[in-house]
């Protein structure tokens, strides 16, 4: 059943839209305008024998100025959330890539235009006011006519053909003079119509690939970055006190650096099951990043730090008044499962000592007064989080101040906000079988240390699955694991949840219904297969 957006929605679609569009084309203007006033030679003239033949006809800046109207109406006229998403993805591809156009080839319009004096008059002189000639190729209002044609062709759907068709022709009515009117009131020159059409065209292209609008938010991300941090340099170079040109080269370097950072993390949302094998976010053995990754994701990382402290903080602040937020949940009397964020060093010794013996650290010496001396443990840490290095390093040192526990560190690096369908269904059996080996492993060699030395004990394994600052990830592949294990089935997972994580938001498009029905009967499947 397709999904009706709601209005709110609407407009929120319509605000990023617009927001990015403002940003990015004033920020562009700006520095064109500048660079004009400073260096001219370096503006281009896109001017052909072809364009002075065309006439300026001062009636068609009504249709040039259909192009915003239609550009905010479209967010109320398409009929569902998919088509709304396309919408968005599709004008905010085509100006954060003009934008960029806009800095690397900036241009001016060549020809002279004076205000006319008769009742268009005063549309000309607000379009002299908000809109100087610049910013020319490619043309945005080509471009936004092109797509906003495609992205409503299907609004009005009648079972009587002639609607649909009169529809059609008036659609395609609008957005071809909206186009034409481009060159027809002097605001643009033939280049720049025909540079527009192309960019809606890979526009269209790209964007019926785009897996999901986490791809969108860091290309957007990454062209803001790169405009912001770019065009400041050429002020702070140009500024009359400092007038260094090595500012601006070294700003444009930084700039590239943010702008290719954020495409290739746009790249790695876009693949879709291929983040597990780690080549974008590596980690040593120990969960910190290697020099490597800090060379490519430096500012990312930074970025997910200040996140995690925030986060922190928050956890910390709002868990006042409940002693232990986060509570192990109990598989068997030998195995324990816990989810979490990344905590702080500061907090490790008190979360551990709570989620092996059930008491604070300090009541720690009584607790261990009264656990069997020949109880045993180990840590089992699950970093899901790629964005950030894990707390296992820390929680090592602690957990030999305790109790001198072995802690072993597994990796399946989750990008933020990521759909866990997103995962192979054999990475996922990869690492619990993993976590079951290292269960049977320490099981095993308490049992036979156990009848060497004649005495009774077990071998207790705390797995504690976490991610950044949220719950999100870490909650939902502890789920995945308790699906395998058998503890929890496909009609009692979602009241679990409810009942020990009241506060998580696991979705059905972060944690699917499929996803869990795969991992719920993947070991009856497996079995009767076996030979």
């Amino acid at each position: 059943m397709l999904q009706t957006p709601s209005n709110l929605n609407r407009f929120k679609h319509l605000g990023l839209a617009l927001s990015i569009f403002y940003l990015l084309y004033n920020l562009t203007t700006v520095y064109s305008v500048s660079l004009y006033t400073l260096y001219p030679s370096k503006i281009h003239n896109l001017a052909t024998p072809f364009d002075s033949m065309i006439p300026f006809i001062p009636a068609m800046i009504v249709p040039y100025s259909w192009s915003l109207i239609l550009f905010m109406a479209s967010f109320f006229l398409v009929r569902t959330s998919t088509q709304l998403s396309l919408l968005t993805y599709r004008l905010i591809l085509a100006t954060i890539f003009a934008c960029l156009i806009f800095y690397f080839y900036p241009a001016r319009f060549s020809f002279s235009r004076s205000i006319p004096d008769d009742w268009t008059q005063f549309g000309y002189q607000f379009l002299q006011l908000v809109d100087k000639p610049f910013n020319q190729l490619p043309s945005l209002h080509v471009s936004y006519a092109m797509l906003l044609g495609v992205s409503l062709w299907d609004v009005v759907a009648s079972k009587k053909r002639w609607i649909s068709a009169a529809y059609r022709l008036l659609l395609t009515g609008i957005c071809t003079l909206i186009a034409l009117s481009t060159v027809l009131t002097y605001q643009h020159h033939l280049l720049d119509m025909f540079g527009g059409a192309v960019l809606a065209v890979l526009v269209l292209i790209l964007s019926n690939r785009i897996r999901n609008a986490l791809v969108i938010k860091h290309l957007t991300l990454g062209v803001i970055g790169f405009l912001l941090i770019a065009i400041a340099g050429f002020c702070f170079a140009n500024m009359s006190m400092i007038a260094f040109e090595s500012i601006e080269t070294l700003a444009i370097i930084i700039a590239a650096y943010w702008l290719i950072i954020f495409t290739m993390l746009a790249c790695a949302y876009q693949q879709a099951k291929s983040i597990q094998d780690t080549r974008w976010f590596q980690k040593s053995n120990s969960g910190r990043f290697t020099i490597y990754t800090w060379m490519k994701f430096g500012p990312i990382i930074i970025i997910y730090n200040g996140m995690s402290f925030l986060g922190q903080w928050y956890f910390k602040v709002f868990s006042k008044g409940q002693r232990h937020l986060l509570t192990p949940y109990a598989i068997n009397d030998r195995v324990k499962v816990v989810a979490s964020p990344r905590l702080r060093q500061a907090d490790l010794h008190s979360h551990l000592t709570y989620w092996l013996f059930g008491y604070d650290s300090l009541e720690r010496s009584h607790s261990l007064a009264q656990s069997s001396p020949s109880a045993r443990h180990q840590v089992i840490v699950v970093d899901l989080a790629a964005e950030i290095s894990s707390h296992v390093y820390h929680l090592e040192v602690v957990a030999n101040d305790i109790t001198k526990m072995p802690v072993h560190y597994l990796y399946l690096p989750l990008l933020d906000l990521q759909p866990l369908n997103d995962v192979l269904l054999e990475d996922y059996i990869d690492l619990f079988q993993q976590i079951d080996a290292l269960i049977r492993s320490a099981e095993t060699q308490a049992f036979v240390t156990n009848n060497k030395d004649k005495v009774e004990g077990s071998f207790i394994t705390l797995i504690n699955f976490h991610c950044v600052m949220g719950l999100s990830r870490s909650i939902g592949v502890q789920v995945l694991y308790l699906l395998y294990c058998g503890t929890l089935t496909v009609y009692n997972y979602q009241s679990w949840i409810e009942q020990h994580y009241p506060n998580a938001h696991l979705k059905n498009a972060y944690l699917p219904q499929s996803l869990v029905e795969t991992m719920a009967n993947y070991k009856s499947v497996t079995y009767s297969t076996a030979p």
